[in-house]
């Protein structure tokens, strides 16, 4: 069901959208801003290009599953995985949009509830119709999926500073994600692999209004950075090692 959004006027100059049109010579700017009205209000829309051609390019002789996949290649949008489903959302999208209080409650699960987040697109979606739920049917899906969430509370690590953890608790939610220990697991995880400490990595998410981090959400020249970081480490153990194998002079054992 299609949804009244916001569009402020800058995202017309948004250069970087442009180029990735360019690059693409798909319809991306106008896509991207039919995708809103795709939404709900927590920025979430299950993956089902078929279907999501009906709301935003219903008219055009085009194959929605490459718009989608060049908007998520080009970091506009996240795709991810959820008891077999795929579904999408708009990493930015609390930065734009003010919800009306009145609309209904996200019934799609969270990223961070994910198990897989992948830049892959399918392409091979049969659906032609959006899937419609019932108001009982929606509420009964969203209680069991809620009883079946973990329920334990995880406290702040002495790593962390509390302000950037407080900041970080406002924003999970507000986008109604509490912290639950798998979670957290999964947060621990993704700054792992992008080899950050935790609490630059909830830092990021504070700078985002990210509930989560995941490292594929890093921008090129951060994950280039991390690269470098990481070649510069090995170098340096590389010279080290060599002194201590060549010793000489140079090395100084400490009690000799």
């Amino acid at each position: 069901m299609a949804r009244i959004r916001t569009v402020k006027p800058e995202l017309f100059r948004h250069e970087a959208l442009f180029e990735a049109e360019q690059q693409s010579k798909l319809p991306l700017r106008l896509a991207y801003i039919g995708l809103f009205t795709a939404c709900d209000r927590e920025g979430r829309f299950k993956w089902k290009p078929r279907a999501l051609k009906l709301d935003v390019l219903p008219y055009d002789q085009i194959d929605f599953s490459r718009v989608l996949d060049a908007l998520l290649t080009h970091g506009f949008i996240v795709k991810y995985e959820y008891e077999g489903n795929e579904f999408g959302c708009i990493p930015t999208w609390s930065q734009h949009q003010v919800i009306n209080n009145r609309e209904s409650t996200s019934l799609l699960p969270s990223p961070e509830e994910s198990t897989t987040c992948t830049h892959k697109a399918r392409v091979d979606d049969a659906s032609v119709t959006p899937l419609m739920r019932t108001q009982g049917e929606g509420k009964g899906r969203e209680g069991e999926r809620k009883r079946n969430k973990e329920s334990s509370l995880v406290t702040r690590p002495e790593n962390v500073e509390e302000q950037i953890w407080n900041d970080w608790l406002v924003i999970r939610k507000k986008k109604n994600a509490p912290l639950t220990e798998t979670a957290w697991n999964q947060m621990l995880k993704e700054a792992n692999k992008a080899g950050w400490p935790i609490e630059k990595a909830i830092q990021e998410c504070c700078l985002r209004t990210w509930a989560a981090f995941k490292y594929d959400w890093i921008k090129p020249e951060q994950k280039q950075s991390l690269s470098r970081t990481g070649q510069t480490n090995q170098s340096v153990m590389s010279g080290l090692t060599r002194g201590l194998v060549g010793g000489g002079n140079h090395v100084k054992l400490l009690g000799s």
